[in-house]
């Protein structure tokens, strides 16, 4: 019998412009391009449900800054954990838009997860000012 191989790829979302994240896009990690300011809007909670799962990277640095939101009738659902090794950690709660800011590194990154009523972050950046939460 041959060798069982199980395909733990994860799906690839490349986005330089607007993007509209749908529920079926949990698991998706998210390459940005920061050639373009734009927003990559995210799923209403109650829409992605429980254990709705994303990852953001800083794939192309550039000019401008890209914004991740949460929907409007959620209001302030985002909590984050940020980590940066610049030594500063720091916690935020009660904020609807994540901004990676216009000189951002390649690498830095956002973990995402919801829990069908708040979406929860963990920031992993080069430098504390890199991702903001509004």
């Amino acid at each position: 019998m041959g060798r069982v191989f199980f395909d733990t790829r994860k799906r690839i979302i490349n986005v330089n412009a607007a993007y509209t994240a749908l529920p079926s896009d949990s698991g998706s990690v998210f390459m940005i391009d920061q050639g373009s300011g734009y927003d990559i809007a995210l799923p209403a909670a109650s829409d992605a449900q429980e254990g709705w799962n994303a990852k953001f990277i800083i794939k192309t640095v550039a000019s401008a800054a890209v914004t991740v939101s949460a929907t409007a009738g959620d209001g302030d659902n985002m909590l984050m954990s940020a980590h940066s090794l610049d030594g500063t950690d720091r916690q935020v709660t009660g904020a609807d838009v994540l901004t990676f800011i216009n000189g951002a590194e390649k690498g830095d990154m956002v973990d995402m997860v919801c829990d069908g009523t708040s979406y929860y972050l963990n920031a992993w950046v080069a430098d504390d000012g890199h991702v903001t939460l509004a």
